[in-house]
This record gives C-alpha cells, sequence and structure tokens, in this order.
C-alpha cells in the first residue's frame, strides 16, 4: 500500500469518527413537538355504528349516529343524531334511545340532550315511551334519569313531572315533583 493510500484512509477513518462522536453527543436539535390542541378531538367519524358486547360475549348494546368526535384526554365521545339500541339476555331489542346529541363517557355514562325520545321495542311492555330534553342512561346498568320535564307514555295512559328515574332493564320509570297523568278509559260497546 502507498503511503498516499494510507493517509487517505487514515484521514478518511480519523472523518467517519468524528462524524460519529458529533452525531452521538448531538442533543435533539429538532423542533418541539406541539403541544396536543385539547379542543381538537383525537378522530372524527361520520356515519358510525359502534356495537359492544358484555363480558360473556352478549349483545348489550349498539349506537348508531351520524357524526362522532373522540377525544382521548378527555375520555369523552360526542355523537350528533344518536340512536342507541340495549339488548337484552337473549339478544332480543328491548328499547331505542334517541336524541339530538350525546356525549358518552369512560364509565359508559350517555349523557342526552335536546329531544330525547326512548322507545320500548316490546309489545308486552306498559311503558311505550318516554320523552324529555336531556337525559342519563347508564349504559351498563341500564338506569335511566331526567331533572327536565319528562312524558311518559304508555298503554292507556301518559303522565308528565318534572323529574324521572327509571330502568330500561325493568320497565320500570317514576316520576318526581308534579306529576299528572292522564287515563284513557276504554268503553266497550253494547249491542241490543
Amino acid at each position: 500500500m502507498s503511503k498516499t493510500t494510507r493517509w487517505t484512509t487514515a484521514l478518511l477513518g480519523l472523518l467517519v469518527l468524528v462524524l460519529i462522536g458529533w452525531n452521538l453527543a448531538d442533543t435533539d436539535t429538532s423542533p418541539a413537538q406541539t403541544p396536543v390542541n385539547t379542543g381538537e378531538p383525537t378522530y372524527q367519524s361520520e356515519y358510525t355504528t359502534t356495537v359492544v358486547y358484555n363480558p360473556a360475549g352478549g349483545l348489550n348494546y349498539k349506537l348508531v349516529a351520524d357524526h362522532v368526535n373522540h377525544f382521548a384526554e378527555q375520555q369523552i365521545t360526542w355523537f350528533t343524531r344518536p340512536v342507541a339500541t340495549t339488548f337484552d339476555e337473549s339478544k332480543v331489542p328491548t328499547w331505542t334511545v334517541k336524541a339530538d346529541k350525546a356525549k358518552l363517557t369512560q364509565d359508559k355514562m350517555l349523557y342526552l340532550y335536546g329531544h330525547v325520545q326512548v322507545d320500548s321495542l316490546n309489545d308486552a311492555s306498559q311503558l311505550k315511551r318516554i320523552t324529555t330534553d336531556n337525559a342519563v342512561v347508564n349504559l351498563v346498568t341500564q338506569d335511566v334519569s331526567s331533572d327536565d320535564e319528562v312524558t311518559l307514555y304508555g298503554t292507556g295512559f301518559n303522565s308528565t313531572g318534572m323529574k324521572m328515574r327509571g330502568n330500561l332493564r325493568n320497565k320500570t320509570a317514576e316520576l318526581i315533583e308534579k306529576v299528572k297523568t292522564s287515563y284513557e278509559i276504554q268503553n266497550s260497546q253494547r249491542t241490543p
């Protein structure tokens, strides 16, 4: 090997070592990551269907919405025009819950806002429909409540009250404060 080749190889080796050392010693000079804007959703979706199963593998509820915004940091999901359908242990649909908007929290609480309507899908149920402006449904226990004026529609009656507590699974609803009820009395026609 010639002297020139040795010097060139040594110089290139030294240059490589300097570059490696410089790279290892270099602090992170990349621009700092911009902080996540918590006002912006983590993801958005249009015309979404969410199906949730219970721990035993049975269908628990289905939630359909025109628009969904999920905020991971707050662990909240907002739905536009949601329709939730609950199911019994036999996977038979029992209730539909509709509203203008809804907020689902991590603990499976569904907060419903605007034109809330809960309809029974079971013909045998005496309670057919619940309407109010705002309500809360626990999607695990199916407890339902509202602190706004509520109207219950049933077989042969309708009732209005200022608050309500109930359970969709048990097909119960209790009106609280200033309750007014109207009954429809069926007259049977007699033929002579």
